[in-house]
């Protein structure tokens, strides 16, 4: 099952002088494509994905083993006075040897080793960027919750969904709080891209076609992105757009500072497959003036694992970067690191489960 990042990237290699945002659409309608935001998608897809974005490395002879966590025994979430999330994910069902498990249930892992089970139904699910906050639509109030796991308090969106809306792909996008969020989707009938503030009780239409990236508290910047053939335009609304000359989706959340953007480099060959491929680095630039980019490579990746997406900042230099098994090496899990944009180097943070999975403040 392919997402739309996926059908924008193939259309891409066809190299038409069109919007491929308008035709990537047409393709999703026809495939109803169920997608996690905040975004959970199966590692095997990540796998697939990963060959659009992998750097060409060459396979060493006897590449290490790294084990997946085991599963570990899950308690029912409490209703507050739970530490902050590491990662969130959906158990592999009916594996060999395992009883059948509810479709609709995940496992929340915190930083202090605990495992919750957590059953909100189909839909979007996300985390903020500091683990504290998850925000999870609810079918039986046709809303969007936010809820804090160590207080227990839970707010409730003014803006009323069907459940149809996720029947298709989506995204959602917290602020920092988590009560400021994008909510958009593709493919269906309705084709929401709204911004969502629980605090001021208020939702305001973005423009569609535009992928969400960040958002910010208060009166903060929100940013959007807009792939081309060749391009892609960035905008932080308020400002006019800036044109980078990279067909992607793979930034990072703005930074702390909201001077800074990061994305993951690639470069486009005509004569080769796949046209685009990861180059290894990661780009910072200015999202409002654009001009001059700062390009570093990223070290501390293993072999074996390729550069797959960004998401929050951690600190005033380091972003929240994931990779994923290149295709054919099942010897390492999708693994989080914490890269620093000046240098590129990257510190290991935790290895993910098989299965869907939910990156506090990651953009997917």
């Amino acid at each position: 099952m392919r997402t739309l990042r996926e059908d924008l990237r193939a259309l891409a290699a066809q190299a038409p002088g069109v919007d491929l945002a308008d035709r990537a659409v047409g393709r999703a309608r026809r495939r109803r494509a169920a997608r996690l935001t905040a975004v959970a998608v199966s590692a095997v897809c990540l796998i697939t994905a990963g060959t659009a974005l992998v750097i060409q490395q060459v396979r060493p002879p006897q590449p290490p083993i790294v084990l997946t966590p085991p599963e570990t025994k899950a308690l029912p979430l409490p209703e507050k006075g739970v530490g902050p999330v590491e990662h969130v994910y959906q158990p592999s069902c009916l594996r060999p040897g395992t009883n059948p498990c509810e479709q609709d249930e995940w496992r929340i892992v915190t930083r202090d080793g605990g495992t919750y089970a957590f059953a909100p139904g189909p839909g979007p699910i996300a985390v903020t960027v500091d683990g504290r906050r998850i925000a999870y639509y609810s079918a039986e109030r046709q809303s969007i919750l936010v809820r804090d796991l160590g207080e227990g308090k839970v707010w409730k969106s003014p803006l009323k969904q069907p459940k149809e809306d996720f029947d298709v792909e989506f995204a959602l996008r917290l602020s920092p709080s988590g009560l400021r969020f994008i909510v958009s989707g593709w493919g269906g009938r309705r084709q929401p891209n709204k911004l969502v503030d629980i605090e001021r009780d208020t939702v305001t239409e973005l423009p569609r076609g535009w992928y969400p990236i960040g958002v910010t508290d208060g009166d903060g910047p929100v940013v959007l992105v807009k792939p081309y053939e060749n391009s892609t335009q960035v905008q932080v609304l308020g400002h006019d757009p800036i044109t980078i000359d990279e067909f992607t989706y793979d930034f990072s959340a703005l930074s702390p500072d909201g001077l800074t953007l990061a994305r993951l480099g690639q470069d486009f060959d005509r004569d080769r497959r796949p046209m685009i491929q990861g180059d290894g680095t990661i780009v910072t630039f200015d999202p409002v003036r654009g001009g001059a980019e700062r390009r570093v490579p990223i070290s501390g990746v293993p072999e074996g694992l390729a550069l797959s997406r960004l998401g929050g900042w951690l600190n005033a230099n380091e972003v929240t970067l994931l990779a994923v098994p290149e295709s054919g090496r099942v010897s390492h899990p999708p693994m989080v690191y914490a890269v620093d944009v000046r240098t590129g180097q990257a510190r290991e943070q935790f290895a993910l489960r098989d299965g869907k999975y939910v990156v506090p403040g990651l953009v997917q």
